[in-house]
């Protein structure tokens, strides 16, 4: 299946509504009728750390999804793509997520930044998403303030 310009920017487009819908308390997988599915078996590295028990993938947990939506209460934000990686039927996207939220019941939207990479199969209908990993390390850390995350 090729993949043309035109299918980035669609993709482009789902990201941008995906993230609206996210910041307004609506995780993937509430429109059944969307082009942008997740797969059974995706993968994530999530916003919040952590890793899964060695030997075990990190799957995306759709009700742990549910749960952290219901504190994001609305906000804005974009998608800045910094490249799109094509090969065959899969793509690559790195970006980042750059968003305003208000978060549980707070009146005031608060930065949500995120440095993103996801990869996405093209099919009939659509894509799906086959991993995630998105962290909010926007701001420059040096090696030490770095090492101090891991303590």
């Amino acid at each position: 299946m090729t993949i043309t310009e035109a299918d980035i920017a669609e993709l482009a487009d789902l990201l941008d509504k995906g993230r609206d819908a996210w910041i307004n308390g609506h995780p993937p997988g509430e429109d059944q009728n969307s082009r942008l599915m997740q797969a059974a078996d995706a993968t994530i590295f999530g916003p919040l750390g952590g890793v899964a028990p060695k030997g075990t993938a990190p799957r995306v947990r759709p009700d742990i999804q549910r749960k952290m939506a219901t504190r994001f209460g609305g906000g804005s934000g974009s998608t800045d793509v910094v490249r799109a990686i094509v090969e065959g039927d899969l793509v690559v996207v790195v970006y980042v997520d750059r968003s305003t939220v208000r978060f549980d019941g707070n009146d005031v939207e608060t930065p949500w930044m995120l440095r993103t990479t996801e990869v996405f199969r093209k099919q009939a209908g659509g894509w799906v998403r086959i991993h995630r990993h998105a962290d909010p390390l926007v701001h420059y850390c040096d090696l030490d303030a770095t090492r101090r995350l891991l303590d």
